[in-house]
């Protein structure tokens, strides 16, 4: 049975990575993903992660579903049924997303998924996004991977349940050692990668008042807003800036290089729609790790946002097989554990029977 649950929650874990991979791929939410607005609050409040059924492209009335709107990956409501689809709106919005014609009614083919709920509500974790969003720090990093290491450490290098019953010590390779850590390596260099990524949305109401109240701007007006763009982390990041939504007309800089905790201000103008309603625009950004150059991780990055990623995790794996091989150290043992447990339970059972 226990091992019918390791070889269980193994799967559990393959599959998840295995969706999360063709996810970032396809740039779309496998899975899971995080509220980044206020629009479906307090349901889905700003910041909270919640869990995808992508299988589920189907919905009723009243379901919470992840789709494709103007370019971005958007969570609300479904609250009509048409022939073109489906019409949708945030809990906290006023005007649906297809109101005065700004969008299309959701076609089956543009829905990453359905939200799982637990009766009316969904499931979610509150606030985790945020944590995602603004990056694990390096040191709970160091010290989940160093967790992570010592538990994978242990577990390949066990032995079988006949075997480990007369074994004296629980011995790590240094072979295993090294692969466990080159690994997890990796899954940390594209996990500080991913989490630096982000999406911006700029929230804005057209109204004939536009101007009286911060937020309010005349219909067909133009105006800017400004986001800011900061490195949480102690290694420098290179940053790439793209408009997701039509109603952005230009971005001050595309491009930014930081240093570690650098912030840096960027200004977006937006073109408001002569229509009056509420309006969400989205700005993408994208960071890398300087391990490649300049110009190779931009023309990757041009061709697809994730080949960057993959290109800087084949150097990262290639410099540590070599670095393997020409160290010439193999299946030597450089971790002995004592197992007092065996010790103990064996000590016992001969003062109990007497033997």
């Amino acid at each position: 049975m226990k091992k019918l649950l390791e070889y269980f929650l193994i799967l559990a874990v393959s599959v998840f990575v295995v969706g999360s991979i063709v996810g970032a791929l396809l740039d779309r939410p496998v899975f899971m993903s995080y509220v980044s607005s206020d629009s479906m609050t307090p349901t889905l409040n700003r910041g909270d992660l919640f869990f995808i059924n992508p299988i589920s492209r189907s919905a009723d009335v009243g379901d919470i579903i992840v789709f494709n709107l103007r370019g971005g990956w958007t969570v609300h409501r479904v609250v009509a049924i048409v022939e073109e689809g489906y019409i949708t709106k945030g809990d906290n919005n006023v005007a649906t997303d297809q109101q005065g014609g700004r969008a299309e009614p959701v076609s089956k083919d543009k829905i990453a998924g359905k939200v799982i709920t637990l009766g009316n509500s969904p499931l979610k974790i509150p606030q985790l996004g945020t944590y995602i969003q603004r990056g694990i720090s390096g040191r709970s990093k160091m010290l989940l991977a160093a967790l992570m290491i010592i538990a994978g450490a242990l577990a390949f290098t066990g032995e079988s349940k006949h075997k480990r019953k007369r074994a004296k010590f629980i011995k790590v390779k240094f072979k295993t050692l090294y692969i466990l850590t080159s690994a997890f390596l990796l899954i940390m260099l594209s996990a500080s990668i991913f989490v630096s990524w982000q999406v911006f949305p700029i929230e804005y109401a057209v109204t004939s008042a536009g101007g009286q109240r911060e937020g309010w701007v005349l219909p067909g007006s133009t105006f800017e807003r400004e986001i800011t763009i900061k490195n949480g982390n102690f290694y420098p990041m290179i940053y790439y800036l793209e408009p997701q939504t039509g109603g952005i007309s230009s971005l001050s800089k595309t491009q930014l290089e930081l240093g570690p905790q650098e912030e840096e201000k960027v200004k977006v103008t937006i073109n408001a729609p002569e229509e009056t309603s509420l309006f969400t625009d989205k700005v993408r950004v994208n960071a890398y790790i300087p391990l490649l150059p300049k110009s190779l991780i931009g023309f990757l990055y041009r061709a697809n946002p994730v080949l960057p990623v993959f290109a800087i995790l084949l150097e990262t794996s290639v410099f540590l097989g070599v670095l393997y091989l020409i160290s010439g150290i193999g299946n030597e043992d450089v971790l002995k554990i004592r197992n007092r447990r065996s010790s103990l339970l064996r000590q016992i059972k001969m003062e109990v029977f007497g033997r």
